[in-house]
């Protein structure tokens, strides 16, 4: 059922039903050439769009104003705007042809700015959920009707968490993700051992990636009249029986105390009580 065809009794609903639309789709009617829209059976909503060409247009890359159209590519966005209905965008995106450098580009629009499949509009309502501790990945990625993999996706690439300054008792631990966009199934945790706050998260536990990490980070805090930066403060550190933790420690604390954590010794421990006992 079109949504145009609810209720038409007079000017007034139909401008209200032009704002509905307008409202959702974040953009004014006076750019739209044609739209239609639909109600499924589910409850979901489907937008068909066309926006109108731009005059005086110019090329992007030649800043040349001999431009000519060059066809059309068709966009499917998810565009949650209405929590918890789906909303999809079938998109009509004009593309352009210059004539001076050959070169082709899309027309610009309200919905996407890359060439990704989720609108900005929902990239905004992801991170603005997301500011509530209480709200998960995947509560958010069903209120939006997005997967949870995405949700992360947004939030990794908008949000840059800064991290807190390196305690004197350091913990260095890993833990399992395979949803990374790095290539390393397990990301690297620095932790503060005395109080359990976290100090920084890395995406990957190579012995390289946290070696680089520690580089800049004694880099940016070295003191030139003291020689010593950040890494100074740390004076004991708790790792795991992993070889590129401890190496990395002797590298860059040298002074610290190395120590394994309890949790690991109790395990080799039990397995080696095992073993003797079988």
């Amino acid at each position: 059922m079109k949504l145009s065809q609810i209720i038409m009794l007079g000017g007034i609903f139909i401008i209200s039903n032009q704002k509905f639309i307008t409202d959702i789709l974040n953009i004014n009617y006076d750019q739209i050439e044609s739209i239609d829209s639909i109600k499924n059976s589910d409850h979901s909503l489907n937008f068909f769009v066309k926006l109108k060409p731009v005059s005086n247009l110019r090329c992007p890359y030649c800043d040349s104003c001999h431009i000519v159209g060059n066809g059309f590519t068709k966009r499917k966005l998810i565009h949650s705007t209405l929590v918890n209905r789906k909303c999809i965008i079938f998109y009509k995106r004009r593309r352009y042809l210059c004539k001076d450098c050959s070169s082709s580009f899309s027309e610009k629009n309200p919905f996407i700015n890359t060439g990704e499949s989720v609108t900005l509009e929902t990239k905004i309502n992801v991170l603005k959920d997301l500011k509530f501790v209480a709200n998960t990945y995947s509560a958010v990625a069903a209120r939006y009707n997005i997967s949870v993999t995405k949700v992360i996706q947004i939030f990794d690439k908008h949000v840059d968490i800064k991290r807190k300054p390196l305690p004197e008792v350091l913990s260095i631990d890993e833990h399992f993700f395979p949803q990374s966009n790095y290539d390393s199934l397990y990301m690297c945790i620095f932790m503060d051992f005395i109080t359990g706050e976290i100090v920084d998260v890395l995406p990957d536990r190579k012995k390289a990636y946290i070696a680089n990490y520690l580089s800049a980070i004694r880099a940016q805090t070295l003191n030139k009249y003291t020689n010593k930066s950040e890494l100074h403060n740390v004076k004991y550190i708790s790792i795991d029986l992993y070889d590129n933790y401890r190496d990395i420690a002797h590298i860059y604390f040298p002074k610290a105390i190395v120590c394994a954590d309890p949790f690991h010794v109790l395990k080799h421990l039990t397995e080696g009580f095992n073993q003797v006992r079988l």
